[in-house]
């Protein structure tokens, strides 16, 4: 049987250099004997490391979940951009880097390239536009008038490709084409600029018909409607006309189409596109 030695106090004032006084407890041992020391919890002195190590495992964890957030963002953006791509009919495979510049592409645009046959069908079953003549000059003011034809060569203009086609639906007269510029900035500030001088009737892009002479001008017959549109360095547009020589109303249906169908699905979308894909 263990038994318990008593042990004592005593107290003392002691004063410290500041005048402070402490009092102080000082205990004395209890004679030798056999007697139960206080024990020590081996867990208190791993506290601290349970502590660092729990703290590290936390915040192990939140960088996982970090990344894992980050990784599935990403997938989810690429895939939602992979279906844009699609509802617009481009290419999802292409860079539109690759077409940004002349210098990054830098071959010349050819006839076979853009206009390689006698029609041009949206796709298999649709009724086809007529392709009646092609046009490819390295002077691109031939397919402009008026003050549109200095902005396109300020634009480093060095080639332009273009055709006259009737719409499978109307008669409507078409003629459309691509621009060569030097790269994208100064496409998309062209392309912004010919809207100011076409309000303004300063100047247009001309419509390219049989016994005409270069760079007519659209504007003298007033059923003339122009779009244009810019895509990577180039600047592809069109002329459209009614087969009666009456004005195209704002609103009118085959006009809207045909700009769709020649400008983003053709022009924009499978001769640029088809060129940025192959860069």
């Amino acid at each position: 049987m263990l038994h318990a030695s008593a042990s004592r106090a005593t107290h003392r004032r002691m004063a410290t250099p500041g005048g402070l006084t402490v009092l102080v407890r000082s205990v004395v041992a209890p004679t030798p004997g056999l007697h139960r020391q206080p024990s020590v919890r081996p867990w208190a002195l791993r506290e601290p490391q349970r502590a660092m190590h729990l703290l590290m495992t936390g915040l192990g964890a939140l960088i996982m979940l970090s990344i894992c957030g980050l990784s599935s963002f990403f997938v989810i953006a690429d895939e939602r951009r992979g279906l844009g791509a699609a509802d617009t009919g481009t290419m999802a495979a292409e860079s539109p880097y690759s077409i940004s510049s002349r210098n990054l592409d830098p071959e010349p645009l050819s006839m076979a390239e853009v206009f390689s046959g006698s029609t041009v069908q949206m796709k298999a079953g649709d009724a086809p536009y007529r392709v009646e003549m092609t046009h490819i000059d390295n002077v691109c003011e031939t397919a402009t008038t008026g003050a549109v034809g200095r902005l396109i060569h300020d634009a480093g203009c060095t080639q332009v490709v273009r055709a006259s086609l009737t719409a499978p639906y109307g008669g409507y007269q078409v003629t459309a084409g691509v621009f060569n510029l030097t790269d994208a900035t100064s496409a998309a500030r062209t392309a912004d600029q010919v809207r100011a001088l076409v309000e303004s009737g300063d100047g247009s892009f001309a419509a390219l018909a049989a016994g005409a002479a270069p760079g007519s001008d659209p504007q003298a017959r007033p059923d003339s409607q122009v779009g244009w549109h810019d895509r990577g360095h180039y600047l592809v547009y069109c002329v459209i006309s009614r087969p009666d020589n009456t004005p195209i109303a704002p609103d009118d249906r085959y006009a809207g189409q045909i700009t769709a169908d020649l400008l983003e699905t053709y022009l924009a979308g499978e001769v640029i596109g088809a060129r940025a894909l192959n860069l």
